[in-house]
């Protein structure tokens, strides 16, 4: 470990370049630095490496332990935080002298009209950089890890070995590594079965042994389910008094300490939404159905975030009367609502940011931009936040999330620390291959590894039926031996499910431990012997699909089909109309 000296110096009257270079500062000059900013901020959703863009500008605060920047200008809406992200919070993660030379004093940002920003709905950089100036004020001795060498990452890649933890399991030195990442912003990116959930345990158990009172380590969930399985595996851990919550647990909590609830909660019933809708005045073709009411309410909700109070539209005016009227809060509002408190009331705001010292996020690349807001805002002002997700497993854009959001988050964040894991522990090795071969054609990803570390080899077969009615019978007669709780069939649809229980019906096979279930509802489940049911063009990729251009995001649903199963994975489709999946995968197919 080197020891630094940490410590953030303000001034608008800074010594002459030539005298900073004679105490030892690494100068750098506002123009050149906001030209690579401009090209790390051009960096897209295709990436060549897992490498953050902003690695060249990070490496000065990396290399030097004294950095002055001359001739800051805090002019435009976005200089704040591209001041805070790309030079401020390197330097104080990394343990730097930092001397900013600007054109207006510290005690002036205070008062900048123009810092708020858009998506955050508050002055966000600037509060979290007048945060590090305050903690910068006092020069702290600290300790920055060494360097890892080239040939040390090199077999640290390549091996498997690893440290014990408690449980006596072993972590491999991909997830040694990202446990072990430093305090600012991790983000770890998991491929299936890659062990992201261990990962995210220990690493609440190094920030415990760094010196953080588990009552201040948030972990946000997706769902409650996956919060019940994180609250008990913490528990074993020996890390009970952590807070875990969803998404929309977190959210009730904050509106109900800040006395925001109303007396009930839940979705209006389908007959009393279906009742506003015939009340609204119509012109031909724009009829709505609830369904798509719903997914119109929560658009204007949870990715535009038009508060009720500024609603134009008349189906979203009459429904936040009716609720209001009810005394009720729909679902939605457990995150739109406890976000906009956060943005508007700095008082409330600043008691939950307070609160929590760190938070973790699983599946980050699932969340929507309503939840990407009320992670980012209990973060700060730390922003000792460690995101974990995968790319390759973002299937949810119906429900707003976007495969850009968690490859782009060094966007957000430039200076942050990004971590792969590349082994996946579950599938049988030829499976963890076909998966591989499979996502590889995708384009807007991250360019990573992804090996097996399984012992098992794994089974795969694939079998193409003269029609569907015959595929199905083929499912019912492999399910008719089946042991209860160790197989699943999985389709594109429930269309494609009813066939097979239409299947089973005719034959009289027992249904009973058999898991029917779509493939988006299969994500983060596994089983050791898994069915696909109706693999063909048309359904994997998805027809619809395909008329919107949105192939990828099919091919990242069949990657999350095949990477459920863990030693057998047994496929079904159609002669003359296999999906195309299949021959990428590099996975034959014979006829039944």
């Amino acid at each position: 470990m080197a020891q630094r000296t940490l410590q953030i110096l303000w001034t608008t009257d800074p010594p002459p370049a030539r005298q900073l270079r004679r105490e030892g500062y690494h100068i750098l000059h506002q123009d050149r630095l906001a030209q690579q900013i401009r090209t790390c901020r051009s960096a897209g959703s295709r990436r060549s490496s897992l490498k953050n863009p902003a690695h060249r500008i990070v490496d000065h605060f990396r290399r030097h332990p004294r950095v002055a920047v001359l001739e800051v200008r805090l002019d435009r809406g976005t200089d704040f935080h591209l001041l805070y992200a790309y030079v401020v919070e390197p330097a104080y993660r990394h343990g730097c002298t930092l001397l900013i030379g600007a054109q207006i004093s510290e005690d002036q940002i205070a008062t900048t009209a123009s810092a708020t920003e858009p998506f955050w709905g508050y002055a966000w950089s600037r509060e979290r950089l007048l945060h590090l100036l305050d903690l910068g004020r006092t020069p702290v001795s600290v300790e920055i890890p060494d360097t890892v060498p080239f040939w040390r990452r090199w077999w640290n890649r390549l091996s498997r070995s690893g440290d014990r933890i408690e449980e006596g399991e072993r972590l491999d030195a991909q997830q040694m590594a990202a446990v072990r990442a430093g305090d600012g912003v991790v983000q770890i990116i998991a491929p299936a079965g890659s062990g992201k959930t261990t990962v995210l345990i220990r690493r609440v158990q190094e920030l415990r042994d760094r010196g953080t009172a588990p009552e201040h380590i948030l972990c946000m969930s997706f769902n409650r389910n996956a919060k019940v399985e994180m609250s008990e595996r913490l528990e074993r851990a020996g890390l009970a008094g952590v807070v875990v919550r969803s998404f929309h647990g977190m959210g009730r909590e904050i509106l109900q300490q800040e006395g925001r609830l109303r007396k009930q909660l839940g979705e209006l019933p389908d007959a009393d939404l279906q009742g506003l809708l015939d009340g609204l005045p119509r012109t031909p073709g724009d009829r709505l159905n609830c369904a798509d009411a719903r997914t119109l309410i929560s658009e204007f909700k949870l990715a535009q975030m038009i508060p009720p109070e500024r609603a134009c539209h008349p189906l979203y005016t009459a429904y936040e009367d009716d609720l209001r009227h009810r005394d009720q809060l729909d679902f939605d509002d457990l995150i739109a609502r406890s976000v906009r408190l956060l943005q508007t009331d700095a008082a409330a705001r600043h008691r939950w940011q307070q609160r929590f010292d760190r938070v973790l996020v699983d599946e980050y690349q699932d969340i929507e931009p309503a939840q990407a807001l009320l992670v980012g805002i209990l973060a700060a002002p730390q922003d000792s936040l460690f995101c974990v997700g995968d790319e390759d497993q973002c299937i949810y854009a119906w429900r707003r999330a976007t495969v850009e959001r968690i490859i782009e988050l060094d966007q957000v964040y430039p200076g942050l620390e990004r971590y792969a894991l590349i082994r996946n522990y579950r599938c049988g090795r030829r499976i963890t291959t076909a998966s591989r071969r499979l996502v590889e054609h995708n384009r807007v990803r991250f360019r990573k590894p992804l090996l097996s570390g399984a012992s098992l080899r794994g089974h795969i077969t694939a079998v193409s039926t003269p029609d569907r009615p015959a595929g199905a019978a083929l499912v019912a007669w492999a399910l008719s031996d089946a042991e209860p709780g160790s197989v699943a069939v999985l389709a594109r649809t429930d269309r494609l499910l009813q066939e097979v229980r239409d299947a089973c019906e005719r034959d009289g096979v027992s249904l009973e431990g058999i898991e029917l279930s779509t493939i988006h509802g299969a994500k983060g489940c596994e089983w050791p012997r898994v069915i696909l049911y109706g693999v063909d063009e048309g359904q994997a990729p998805h027809a619809a699909s395909l008329k919107e251009g949105e192939i990828e995001a099919e091919r990242r649903l069949f990657y999350v089909a095949l990477t459920r199963a863990m030693e057998r994975l047994e496929i079904v489709c159609t002669l003359g109309r296999e999906s195309r999946f299949l021959e990428e995968a590099r996975i034959k197919v014979n006829r039944a």
